[in-house]
């Protein structure tokens, strides 16, 4: 299964390269070049360099250096980067601009890099920059600048969403190297993006005469977006600083000595132990030297990215533990710096101040201006969980401390720590336990098993845990409503003046209201997976859907979710597709205009057998209102219900599909399939529809049949349904059969996620459910189609929607039938 999975995958992978010939064509030149001159394990030789590498000493290069120095690289891993740059900035702008418009943006954005680059070294050199003064006397080669001015002009082609994200990524990525590295590549590449999506602004404002945007405002959703991309940067830089070692000269390389802990030499290591073999030993399997102390290391960078997925989501608590950890980086820091400056020891010189002022304070004001950040905009980050969330959360961080405090005291006394150490060191050492961020101060190292296994793995499995926790806790949300009875009650009201088909299905249980500021319409939605996904569209007079759905939006935004709405009809085309909406058909719902139906004709052979067959067992339709069926009946379409569910190894749907309990509304009704004898062979029931107070249609929701029931019992009641309304009304509905189209639709791109999710989930459930049979047999009554879509936004939200929409269905899940379903939806894939 795995291998066919990813030979699929080699082949679609093989079919885009081959989309993308400029692309690889770029890719080929720098390899055969780096081949040809020697140059790909070691970069190119002295005198060559001199040739085609752009000098940053103080006599510059030949001219034609801005050009060549980017088809060479440094070193074998710098080709293989420069290969993924080609194939990322070049391979995106090849699909949106064209071969020949790519082609010619990165090579002016090599050259035009290459001279800021150039500017920017020799102006630090002759005022003794010590940054840029330090690039000096080295010549650099690499595609950075090139690729990352492609990519940024690439994006005046693409749509709203798109131009904005890529916009941000590339200056954020391109911003977090040249900072935290600093080498003259990294600046090259930040200058190769500025340059590069300039020249995009200009393309998208004077040539394709498309609204650029204004810097002054935006939206709510893109100041979240924004703040949580500026802390998720901040949490990987120090991180890059640590992997990429002694390369960093960037001015916020020091930043990792005060967020990242830091493992102790060998020799310091030893020094602690005394020589101990046997303490270093442990040391360097369960101790600073360990897996565990590695793990520790990563937990700030954990943190901060969290952080900023809840700052996208709009998350309170997400905005409070930023904005603490930020402010201790910023104290920490300072109280470092105070603390070096001010030892009797230390005699600072000009290259000291140099060094303080480049380097340390940049260190200082890089949390404070994200703090400063957070709190210009904190009435922005308004989304509080639920109360039950934070108790989780508060209790359980508690209890794991305390155990933490207790167990590791206790071991420490034991072990004979106070012989060799203070009860300061006792602190200490807590201290590297429960915070992940380094302390200024420096403790002794403990000494024994129990003492050293806490120390090195404590903090990791608390700190991976609280993570969970917070992750958790972002997936809960603050119940808005105060009083969900009288919105219930309202909802109904609005209802009667107007909605869809399954408009009806929004007074439900598991469902959550929102109103229009004058309640004069609403939509009922369900939260999974950080998704707002609604039952169908808009409720209340028909004028006032349009306001709905954009009101909706902008709560969706206000609370931190993604907007999704599910089975509506194309009637929010005009609300929703002008804001960057998509559509995805997720069912054909079935329409009967009862008023011209006869059952004439060959076609309705099997409805007219249905009927002759039950006429001849005396089997009649009885139409109730459940709480005014006679008990015996009642009884027995539990007992149905009962034996149906029974028989499926999942439980029973929900969202848009009834079951019993919906049955037992006073406004629906009920067909029962009776014969003398008083057996039920079978029911359904009814959803009425409404337009100014008035039902001007019903929609068929409950159908369950006895095993035992007679052939046909379900044509039979619908064609009774037809002759019943037929004098009430001029349309019935079968509904929608849920998941029984999805994948049909033909492959275009952003679809092709959710449609591949929803169709592994519909084809999973469809040997209990049969949707798909259940739309066949709608099909008999030569029925007229309306599609019912599902409009969402973002393509990258696509993934959670797909699994908020399986959450919806079967909300009732345990773990051991979450983990038979994925089996079956596995299964079925690899079969197919």
């Amino acid at each position: 299964m795995s291998a066919a999975v990813g030979l699929r995958g080699t082949v679609r992978g093989a079919a885009a390269l081959r989309r993308l010939p400029l692309t690889l064509g770029l890719i080929a030149v720098l390899w055969i070049i780096g081949a040809a001159t020697g140059s790909v394990l070691a970069g190119p030789s002295e005198p060559l360099l001199e040739q085609v590498g752009l000098g940053l000493a103080v006599e510059p290069g030949p001219w034609w250096s801005v050009f060549t120095s980017g088809f060479f690289a440094s070193s074998l891993l710098d080709y293989l980067a420069c290969t993924v740059m080609i194939l990322v900035g070049v391979g995106i702008a090849e699909r949106t601009m064209g071969p020949w418009l790519a082609l010619a943006a990165f090579v002016a954005g090599t050259a035009l890099s290459a001279l800021v680059v150039v500017v920017l070294v020799e102006f630090g050199t002759d005022n003794s920059d010590q940054w840029l003064s330090f690039l000096g006397g080295e010549y650099v080669v690499g595609a950075y600048g090139g690729a990352a001015a492609a990519l940024g002009c690439s994006t005046a082609a693409l749509e709203a969403l798109w131009r904005r994200r890529l916009r941000t990524w590339l200056l954020a990525a391109t911003l977090m190297f040249a900072l935290f590295v600093g080498v003259a590549q990294t600046l090259q590449a930040l200058a190769g993006a500025v340059i590069g999506i300039l020249a995009g602004w200009g393309i998208q404002s004077l040539v394709l005469r498309r609204k650029a945007g204004s810097f002054h405002s935006s939206s709510l959703r893109e100041t979240r977006f924004l703040v949580g991309t500026v802390v998720g940067v901040f949490a990987l830089g120090p991180l890059l600083t640590q992997v990429t070692g002694t390369l960093d000269v960037g001015p916020l390389s020091v930043v990792s000595q005060v967020m990242l802990q830091a493992s102790p030499t060998m020799d310091e290591v030893q020094e602690a132990c005394d020589n101990d073999k046997s303490c270093v030993t442990l040391q360097s399997v369960v101790g600073v030297q360990s897996f565990g102390a590695t793990i520790l290391t990563v937990i700030p960078v954990l943190l901060l990215l969290v952080c900023a997925e809840g700052l996208r989501r709009g998350r309170r608590l997400a905005y409070r533990l930023t904005l603490a950890i930020q402010l201790y980086l910023a104290a920490v820091t300072t109280f470092t710096i105070v603390q070096y400056a001010t030892d009797p020891e230390v005699t600072l010189g000009s290259d000291d101040v140099g060094f303080l002022l480049l380097y340390a304070v940049p260190a200082i004001l890089a949390p404070l201006i994200i703090a400063f950040l957070l709190l210009g905009n904190r009435h922005k980050f308004r989304v509080e969980s639920s109360d039950a969330g934070y108790r989780v959360l508060g209790r359980t961080t508690l209890a794991m401390t305390g155990a933490a405090v207790i167990l590791y005291a206790a071991a420490w006394f034991l072990e004979g720590n106070p012989d060799r150490s203070t009860p300061w060191d006792l602190l200490g050492q807590l201290t590297h336990i429960l915070v992940p961020f380094p302390v200024p101060f420096v403790t002794e190292l403990p000494q024994g098993l129990f003492s050293t296994v806490l120390y090195g793995l404590g903090g990791d499995i608390i700190w991976l845990c609280i993570l969970l926790l917070v992750l958790n806790n972002f997936q809960r949300f603050r119940t808005l409503a105060t009083d969900p009875a009288a919105d219930l009650g309202h909802a109904r009201e609005l209802i009667h003046d107007g909605g869809s088909s399954l408009s009806w299905m929004a007074l439900w249980d598991n469902n959550q209201y929102w109103f229009t500021p004058d309640r004069k319409a609403g939509l009922a939605y369900q939260v999974h997976n950080g998704v707002a996904l609604t039952v169908a569209g808009p409720f209340g007079a028909k004028e006032h859907h349009s306001g709905a759905a954009t009101g909706f939006l902008a709560h969706c935004a206000a609370q931190g979710l993604t907007p999704c709405f599910y089975s509506a009809t194309d009637e929010l085309d005009a609300a929703l597709m002008p804001r960057d909406f998509r559509k995805l058909e997720v069912a054909e719902e079935t329409l009967l205009n009862v008023q011209t139906m006869t059952f004439k004709g060959k076609e309705w052979q099997n409805v007219r057998t249905a009927l002759n067959r039950a006429e001849k067992l005396s089997i009649k339709d009885h139409w109730h209102h459940y709480h005014l069926m006679p008990p015996g009946i009642r009884a027995q379409l539990a007992e149905i219900s009962e034996e149906w569910v029974a028989d499926k190894a999942l439980p029973e749907m929900g969202f848009t599909l009834g079951g019993l309990d919906e049955l037992k509304d006073p406004e629906v009704l009920c067909c029962v399939a009776l014969d003398d004898d008083g057996l039920v062979h079978g029911v359904t029931s009814w959803l009425p529809v409404f337009s100014d107070g008035v039902v001007t249609g019903w929609t068929l929701d409950f159908m369950r049949r006895r095993t035992t029931g007679f052939k046909g019992v379900m044509e039979f009641l619908i064609a009774s349904a037809v002759t019943h309304f037929k004098e009430d009304v001029p349309q019935i509905s079968l509904s929608g059969s849920p998941l029984s189209n999805t994948g049909s639709a033909p492959d275009d791109g952003d679809h092709s996620a959710l449609d591949r999710v929803l169709a592994l989930l519909g084809n999973a459930l469809e040997p209990m459910y049969g949707f798909k049979s259940l739309a066949a047999f709608k099909s008999r009554f030569q029925p007229e189609h309306r599609t019912l879509y599902m409009y969402y936004r973002d393509p990258l939200s696509l993934p959670a929607i797909g699994l908020a929409v399986g959450s919806a269905y079967l909300p009732g899940l345990s773990p051991a039938q979450s983990a038979g379903l994925l089996r079956q939806m596995v299964a079925r894939e690899a079969a197919a």
